[in-house]
């Protein structure tokens, strides 16, 4: 199947987990020092602190000069086995995700035309359009 990428999914995930509480107080959490990034391509763990450092890598660096970007990306989703702790058997999955970027044409933000669009271009007079009248005296 083909799909619209050209590069396998590269991202970094990492699982947070019900903390049991409802909007507006946060409903899923995981401690800094112990939750890590997971690399989708080579199964290596990064802290926080180390995101560049795995942004930098040439796994990674293949997809920048292929004209994927960096984005940020969460889903909710049920876990297979949660913990006898959980408060929950939801959880959510923080990623930073690697996709090819799209070439859009610009938004009218404002609804009104780009600059370009309102100015009259000025056209080159082609040969048909060069037609004089021998009756009329010159200027």
């Amino acid at each position: 199947m083909q799909t619209k990428y050209d590069l396998p999914f590269c991202g970094l995930s990492m699982k947070l987990y019900s903390t049991g509480k409802k909007t507006p107080s946060y409903e899923y959490s995981g401690e800094a020092s112990k939750v890590k990034f997971m690399c989708s391509l080579t199964k290596r763990k990064y802290s926080l602190s180390q995101v560049t450092e795995w942004f930098q890598t040439p796994e990674v660096q293949k997809y920048v000069q292929a004209g994927y970007v960096l984005k940020y990306m969460t889903k909710i989703q049920e876990t297979n086995n949660p913990s006898p702790y959980a408060k929950s058997n939801l959880e959510q999955v923080f990623c930073l995700v690697m996709v090819k970027k799209q070439n859009r044409p610009a938004q009218n933000v404002d609804g009104l035309k780009p600059v370009a669009q309102t100015i009259p271009q000025v056209q080159q007079p082609t040969a048909s359009d060069e037609s004089f009248d021998d009756d009329l005296a010159p200027f």
